[in-house]
């Protein structure tokens, strides 16, 4: 008897191809429903202009079909894979609990998936949502091979489809803002990830940190070096300056509005690129490779907003400067042993006596604007002023007294032009 296929909604008509996928994929797979009542029904999602199945699956006939690394870029083999959803956390407590209900026999539900075979076609259940549950029933599979488990099986969905599907079903769980920022940028273009490779912040074939990590950066941390370079590189090298951070959990608009205009091969802009994870690569070596003050936020110093955007800046600001430049790249030079480029234990110590609160945490550990200007200040007094072209203690509680009384200064001339 031949399987049926129920339109839920039957003022929308589904279209040949998703129909020729979805009888593929019943042709596949056995779900409960069609082993009932010989049909199952083709929901739409109104939203996407999406097709999908609500069906149940055994576990023994799905485990070997699951496809971790469900991605945008598809059958192009010219391009490398990149993750629409997060990396597997086994050794955390909910996931651990997972496989123990699992093996008692739980059934999971709503797990999000896309049928497609276009790339690697021996795994074509592409998760998008519920990796966690899938991991959970692989590892009890020889305790319950004939679990059923709820699927809502999409189909045929194009690029935008699969970042929005993704997206929802992984908001649903509290993903992370990093995952979110990820997968937005993966939908714009992959610019940015080839960018952050090429100049050695990612390896070939690896993409931006899911959540916070003390060497892969964020696509947050990438946007606002990228959108600070060519503020500074645009903005008058006399004037009063505040770098930005770059919203999370979306869109920036103002990175949005630049990213168009970025020449990613200009040569400045990658050699801006490879000081920069240069020296994110030495100040993690420094802080890790000594006994005394190797904390993770020393090491993670350089990919901390704060430094990303005031460094950047200052680097675009003196582009056209090489003098002053190569005082800037040149932290990583000449330094002792134990020393690290950014002298991350004198900024945390930094304050201004009378003023800041005993709460302060130094420089580099909020984003306000008045925290990013102070830690832009330490790299323009280290250029303009500093005799010593280091980091130290007195030199950052000197660049404080700098920027608040050049932020006063421009305050009060802003407030007299209003007269």
């Amino acid at each position: 008897m031949d399987k049926k296929i129920i339109q839920a909604n039957s003022t929308v008509t589904p279209g040949d191809s998703v129909l020729e996928i979805a009888y593929e994929f019943l042709d596949n797979f056995m779900p409960l429903e069609i082993e009932v009542s010989n049909s199952a029904t083709l929901f739409h999602d109104e939203k996407s202009n999406s097709f999908y199945f609500n069906v149940h699956l055994k576990a023994e006939d799905i485990v070997e079909s699951v496809d971790f690394e469900a991605s945008l870029d598809g059958p192009d083999e010219e391009d490398d894979i990149y993750k629409l959803n997060r990396d597997i956390a086994e050794n955390e407590v909910a996931y651990q609990l997972m496989v123990a209900d699992a093996k008692e026999g739980r059934s999971f539900e709503d797990i999000v998936v896309e049928f497609d075979t276009s790339y690697n076609p021996s795994k074509p259940i592409k998760i998008y949502g519920g990796q966690h549950r899938i991991k959970a029933i692989q590892s009890a599979i020889e305790d319950k091979p004939e679990t059923y488990h709820g699927f809502r099986i999409y189909l045929n969905l194009d690029r935008h489809q699969k970042v929005e599907i993704a997206t929802v079903n992984n908001t649903s769980i509290a993903v992370s803002n990093d995952l979110l920022d990820r997968m937005r940028e993966q939908m714009i273009g992959g610019e940015l990830r080839d960018y952050f490779q090429k100049i050695g912040m990612l390896e070939e074939g690896q993409d931006f940190a899911d959540k916070r990590h003390p060497v892969i950066p964020n696509v947050r941390v990438a946007r606002t070096l990228v959108l600070n370079y060519f503020n500074g590189k645009n903005a008058d090298s006399s004037g009063f300056h505040v770098p930005v951070v770059c919203k999370t959990g979306g869109i920036d608009e103002d990175y949005l509005k630049l990213r168009n205009k970025i020449d990613w091969d200009d040569s400045n802009f990658i050699r801006m690129g490879k000081e920069y994870s240069n020296l994110h690569r030495i100040q993690r070596e420094k802080v890790t490779g000594r006994d005394k003050d190797s904390y993770n936020e020393y090491a993670r110093k350089a990919i901390s907003l704060a430094v990303a955007s005031s460094w950047s800046y200052c680097a675009g600001l003196y582009s056209d400067d090489e003098d002053r430049l190569s005082i800037l790249y040149g932290l990583t030079n000449d330094l002792r042993e134990s020393e690290d480029p950014l002298n991350a234990k004198a900024l945390s110590e930094a304050r201004l006596k009378g003023f800041d609160p005993d709460t302060y945490r130094g420089l580099g550990a909020r984003i306000s604007s008045s925290e990013l200007g102070r830690m832009l200040e330490v790299f323009q007094v280290l250029i303009n002023k500093a005799t010593e072209k280091k980091i130290t203690l007195k030199m950052a509680n000197a660049s404080i007294r700098s920027f608040e009384a050049k932020k006063t200064a421009y305050e009060a001339e802003k407030a007299l032009d209003k007269i």
